[in-house]
């Protein structure tokens, strides 16, 4: 699609995504800074990508998140010396994944990082939980120091009220 952030809404609502040519399903395995991030493919080979600027402020990504990169110029990327391989035209969330993840399309190699991260993500909300419940109020902390950079409102008590 072209148009620039123009049909990028229309194009995250598609649930269903079918692969052209030259693309490929890659996860973020680090961000790097500048629109680069460093993505490893279905071969578990890592390369750099860029994130083109008609994303910003509109999509943002994790590590863990899988991505639709073109690789078509990966090889003459890396014959020429320069570092950045591919180019991010897609970043997919939740329900895409969810969907490609039961079609053939899907990497094998993801399959099991996709489960793992998810029972990862239960286990530690569980324990957290677990945690909330047996802390108590203080949680170990020394009581709160009186703020100095305040001064006490004067408290003026009246003999009527004494009586």
């Amino acid at each position: 699609m072209r148009g620039g952030r123009k049909n990028l809404k229309r194009a995250v609502e598609e649930e269903f995504l079918t692969l052209q040519q030259g693309q490929s399903i890659m996860q973020v395995v680090d961000l790097r800074g500048s629109n680069l991030i460093q993505v490893t493919d279905a071969k578990g080979e890592t390369s750099l990508a860029i994130f083109p600027a008609k994303f910003q402020k509109s999509m943002w990504i994790k590590r863990g998140n899988f991505v639709v990169v073109d690789e078509s110029g990966r090889e003459e990327a890396t014959e020429s010396g320069r570092k950045v391989g591919c180019v991010v035209t897609q970043v997919l969330y939740y329900d895409q994944v969810r969907v490609l993840q039961k079609s053939p399309e899907w990497p094998e190699i993801f399959k099991s990082t996709a489960v793992e991260s998810s029972k990862q993500d239960m286990q530690s909300q569980n324990s957290q939980m677990d945690k909330n419940e047996d802390a108590s109020d203080d949680d170990g902390l020394p009581p709160l120091e009186a703020n100095t950079n305040r001064s006490n409102p004067f408290h003026w008590e009246s003999e009527t009220e004494s009586d």
